[in-house]
């Protein structure tokens, strides 16, 4: 017989924050200026989603968060589909011309008891979901989504996370990561050159593969706060002063163009 767990709930205080710079991480992190913003619409039942340490049940082979110290988790205790939406503060991406989601999550299977997540989009807060992508498959271990396009970019933009109780393990969730694209200007754009970073993680420095000689490379958090930018002689950027954490390092070359890529400081 299986048993019942207690989860953590975490109460939302603070409605509709804006985002506004991109690409913007939702860490769940305490330091996270989004994290509170986050809501919840209870389709059917009341299950919850909260803001948690550790997984609940905790049978993962690694019962914590992806990265850092906290990550989100729906309610497991239900057979009868209870579903809640986790919906994030609202996104201005009305100059975004190919905006993407992307995010990682763990959704385990319980003897034959699976879960469900569901991922939406709104283009106002009034407006109707669509459903974007469905994961219904047994997942022990942290997964990405993969790139997930979102349409129809608007000021008033919303993405949901709905999760469907069947009594599986607990839904997981960390480093929801919404990318604006290729943001609209009257410049005309060229083609960036494809990059690499490593190590990823990193806890000194880190290096930079590019064929294109670099102007530039500017660091700034999940917020989209600018940290530092510096000029690249070669091809390496210290990191050793962040703390721990996910960042994103814009490179800027010397054609104009740019790439802008995630990594996590150790």
């Amino acid at each position: 017989m299986k048993k019942l767990f207690y989860s953590l709930l975490f109460t939302t205080t603070l409605i509709n924050a804006q985002v506004t710079s991109f690409p913007w991480t939702e860490t769940f992190e305490t330091d996270s200026p989004t994290a509170t913003s986050w809501t919840k619409i209870y389709e059917s039942g009341n299950k919850e989603w909260s803001i948690v340490q550790t997984a609940n049940p905790g049978y993962y082979t690694s019962s914590g968060p992806y990265a850092g110290s906290y990550m989100a988790q729906f309610d497991v205790t239900a057979f009868n589909g209870a579903t809640t939406k986790y919906v994030s503060p609202v996104l201005n991406l009305s100059s975004a011309t190919s905006p993407s989601l992307e995010f990682y999550f763990r959704n385990e299977a319980w003897d034959s008891d699976q879960n469900e997540i569901n991922v939406y989009y709104r283009t106002s807060t009034s407006g109707a979901w669509t459903l974007i992508s469905n994961y219904n498959t047994s997942v022990a271990d942290w997964t990405s989504s993969g790139i997930l396009p979102l349409p129809s970019p608007s000021a008033t933009y919303q993405i949901a996370i709905e999760g469907v109780a069947n009594y599986g393990y607990a839904i997981n969730v960390d480093n929801v990561t919404v990318n604006a694209g290729t943001l609209s200007t009257s410049e005309t754009k060229l083609k960036a050159p494809q990059i690499k970073i490593f190590p990823n993680p990193v806890s000194k420095t880190l290096s930079i593969d590019s064929k294109e000689k670099i102007a530039d490379a500017t660091i700034h958090d999940v917020s989209g706060k600018i940290i530092r930018t510096e000029k690249i002689s070669d091809n390496q950027i210290s990191v050793e002063y962040l703390k721990p954490g996910v960042y994103f390092i814009t490179v800027k070359h010397v054609d104009g163009t740019s790439n802008t890529l995630k990594f996590i400081k150790k």
